[in-house]
């Protein structure tokens, strides 16, 4: 996108050419003689010695079809498309003895020299300097046609310079003051052309001209060419600068102020090409100043001439400065300016510092400046990660930022350790032994990242200071040092366990849940019974410190008590008493302690004493909790239900020693359930479903919800049996029929009526009498009711 912005920005620059120029340009000769050069982009050409009107290209051998034909007009256009990439010699169609003309793409550039032969294009020159422009073009073949008047020619190759007001100019003033013409250059066919044929005499004497940027560039507009062919570096060169710069001398800092062990640098604009004398003032008495940065380019440092560091009369640079990387001899490029870098480190003396430049000339007299730097001591800081409350063992995770030094030095306070502090590997630190403090590189950004793996630190709980600082300094050498500080609490690693039951049934699971405190990876369970061993298997601790160890039984699990023992590796965070086949061995000194099976092996809680033991021992860091659980022949008791009513809602209950979240299977059935015939209602009655045993303040329990309104009055068995093992226990109740109870009702006060004439009445005749059926049954019933409502009432 910016090469197109660029291209057309400089069309626009040879359309303005073109408008502007003088309308002379239109005698230009276009009558082309046989054998000359043309140009792509020329328009209005004639060619008066070719007699075929056709005219042909050939790439390679003139033999066959040509790669290219031309018709001949009265008025021809060297157009692009055409000719742009048939360059070289054409021929008339027939005659290929010899070119009839040759095509050539035009190009053009300009460069500005002083006129000691130094270029200055897109430099500087100091006000005053004499300059002159070289043009390098190929279109000097287009002045050599023969139909070409040289001596008369309007038109030719322009040079246009601007100012920064944008103000053109089309004559320069040289140092003969003498306007000279910058437009409508001949040029030569020498490499390059200079106007006055000679380098060493100026066009533009630049004392007479504003200090600023100039632009210049080069373009010509023959025949249209700039028109047709607007192409940077075809018929408009590229746009260049020249700046010209007053004769002083002038430093600037790319920073006011900077941290220790950090750098700066200085820029020097001045005269081109010339030297000059910089140093830091006055810094003779100072311990240790910003240093100038050696190899620097054009900087020569550390090597003072009489007669280039003179700065009073017998009095040199060097008697002002703290050291010799403290001044140089600089010398300015093209463009007049030099860039000096100089170095600090954390040792450097904070203070302002004033760097000074000076021509290579008296001190009084000579032109100079001054800029000031302060330099600034730097700041470190320190953060632990988490609430800074820690277990033995856990790792422990420093930052910061250090703007001072590229090292961050450490050392450790608190209980029992060194007065003076000491590393995170115990060792003692003393102030310039850099290599006894614990370090941390700082990065680019100034961060710094320590991790400091706990685990081996010889440490007691407590409470405890970390020094982070930007040298190696002590804590008795703290009054010059830069440092920051971090309190951090060191405790014991710990563990607690428990059981999910006190006792579990055979078949059960029972789980052994706790907590391990100082990020140990795992924790080692042991389980011992009579015949039975569970030997150190290991369980991982999850993030928050818990853990979860499943221990299972079978019908085949001996009845008894268990005793568990829950081993935490600690600080070394590996197991140091372990099972090596059926043998218990301390790890540390390999040495054999017990054996869990077989001939004169330790069982239950022996076992589990000599285990507690081992642990116990001195070289063993381990620690450990002891349980004991219980287990059972499974059983499970169903409480006396009584005699129950059709209608009536009730809870079986009952208890077990299964483990609490167990599955019982529970069924209620009539005694009298048999199957039925295909005709025949179905004769069930009852219930079924599934409960969870639950903790209750007796135990484990369970409890089954019955709704009795489908029962039928018959003998009921109760069946429980756990999902879990093979057990089951039953019991047996009945079911009445409901006893129906009616509520009293007010009996109305009886009114005297009269007595109406008793009318005789037909007797009806009896009818047979029939088996009570389901209405009759339900009279009785009402008649029953009607009784007992009696009774109760009297």
């Amino acid at each position: 996108m910016k090469t197109k912005l660029g291209i057309a920005l400089l069309a626009m620059i040879a359309l303005a050419f073109v408008v502007a120029a003088p309308a002379a340009a239109a005698s230009v000769t276009t009558t082309v003689a046989w054998g000359e050069t043309v140009f792509v982009g020329e328009e209005g050409l004639t060619f008066p010695d070719i007699g075929n009107d056709t005219v042909v290209w050939y790439s390679g051998e003139k033999t066959g079809a040509p790669q290219g034909t031309y018709k001949i007009g009265t008025s021809n256009y060297i157009d692009s498309a055409t000719f742009a990439g048939k360059t070289g010699p054409w021929y008339e169609l027939g005659n290929v003895s010899e070119p009839a003309f040759y095509v050539e793409v035009p190009n053009i550039d300009v460069k500005a020299y002083t006129v000691d032969g130094k270029d200055h294009t897109d430099g500087s020159v100091v006000k005053g300097d004499e300059l002159t422009f070289r043009i390098y073009s190929n279109l000097y073949q287009l002045f050599d046609r023969a139909a070409f008047d040289k001596v008369n020619a309007t038109t030719g190759i322009d040079i246009s310079v601007k100012d920064e007001s944008g103000t053109k100019y089309v004559k320069l003033v040289n140092s003969s003051d003498v306007n000279v013409d910058i437009t409508n250059l001949i040029t030569a066919s020498n490499p390059y052309y200079i106007i006055n044929d000679d380098y060493t005499i100026d066009v533009w004497d630049t004392e007479g001209y504003s200090t600023g940027v100039y632009t210049f560039y080069a373009s010509c507009d023959i025949n249209n060419m700039d028109d047709n062919y607007a192409v940077t570096g075809g018929t408009v060169s590229k746009v260049y600068t020249v700046t010209v710069a007053g004769d002083t001398v002038k430093i600037e800092a790319n920073k006011d102020t900077v941290v220790r062990n950090n750098g700066f640098s200085v820029t020097v604009t001045a005269k081109p090409n010339t030297d000059y004398i910089l140093w830091i003032e006055g810094s003779k008495g100072v311990a240790q100043p910003p240093v100038i940065k050696a190899n620097q380019d054009k900087v020569l440092d550390g090597s003072p001439v009489a007669a280039w560091y003179e700065i009073s009369s017998g009095t040199y640079v060097i008697d002002d400065t703290a050291n010799a990387n403290n001044y140089a001899l600089i010398t300015t490029g093209s463009s007049g300016t030099r860039t000096i870098g100089f170095a600090t480190n954390q040792s450097t003396t904070d203070q302002t510092y004033t760097i000074r430049v000076q021509q290579n000339e008296s001190y009084t007299t000579a032109k100079n400046d001054k800029v000031k730097v302060k330099v600034e001591k730097g700041d470190v800081t320190v953060t632990a990660s988490g609430d800074a409350s820690y277990f033995l063992g856990e790792e422990i995770i420093l930052t910061g930022t250090n703007t001072e030094s590229g090292t961050t030095y450490m050392f450790l306070t608190g209980p029992n350790l060194e007065l003076n502090g000491q590393n995170f590997d115990g060792g003692e630190v003393s102030t310039g032994d850099k290599a006894n403090f614990t370090q941390a590189t700082v990065e680019t950004d100034d961060t710094w990242e320590k991790k400091w793996d706990t685990r081996d630190a010889n440490l007691d709980a407590g409470t405890y200071t970390i020094y982070a600082l930007t040298d190696a300094w002590d804590k008795s050498d703290l009054s010059d040092a830069t440092y920051a500080t971090v309190s951090i609490v060191i405790k014991k690693p710990f563990i607690t366990a428990t059981t999910s039951a006190a006792t579990v049934a055979k078949g059960d699971d029972l789980h052994i849940t706790g907590t391990a405190e100082g990020d140990p990876s795992n924790v080692y369970i042991w389980v011992l019974g009579k015949n039975y061993v569970t030997a150190g298997v290991g369980e991982s601790v999850e993030d928050d410190a818990t853990f979860d160890y499943k221990f299972k039984t079978s019908s085949s699990t001996a009845a008894g008590q268990y005793f568990v023992v829950v081993q935490h590796p600690m600080y070394n965070g590996a197991q140091d008493v372990i099972a090596v086949g059926d043998v218990v061995t301390n790890a540390i000194s390999e040495i054999d302690l017990f054996k869990l099976t077989g001939a004169k092996s330790l069982q239950g809680s022996d076992a589990a004493q000599a285990l507690v033991k081992a642990i116990d021992s001195p070289n063993i860091d381990d620690t450990y909790y002891k349980l004991t659980f219980m287990v059972e022949e499974p059983w499970i008791i169903i409480d006396a239900i009584g005699d129950r009513y059709v209608g009536e809602t009730f809870t079986i209950t009952g208890t077990t020693n299964f483990a609490v979240g167990d599955e019982m299977i529970i069924e209620v059935v009539s005694s009298s359930f048999q199957p039925t015939e295909k005709t025949q209602s179905s004769g069930f009655s009852g219930a079924s479903g599934t409960v969870l045993v639950t903790e209750s303040d007796d135990g484990n329990a369970f409890e089954f919800a019955v709704d009795a309104s489908n029962f039928k009055p018959d003998e009921y068995i109760v069946k429980v049996e756990a999902v879990e093992a093979d057990t089951t226990a039953t019991q047996v109740f009945n079911v009445l029929k409901a006893v129906p109870t009616a509520e009293p009702t007010e009996q109305p006060t009886a009114q005297p009526t009269a007595q109406p004439t008793a009318e005789p009445t037909e007797e009806p005749t009896p009818e047979a009498t029939a088996t009570p059926g389901f209405g009759a049954l339900v009279a009785l019933i009402g008649l029953g009711a009607v009784a007992a409502l009696v009774l109760r009432k009297d």
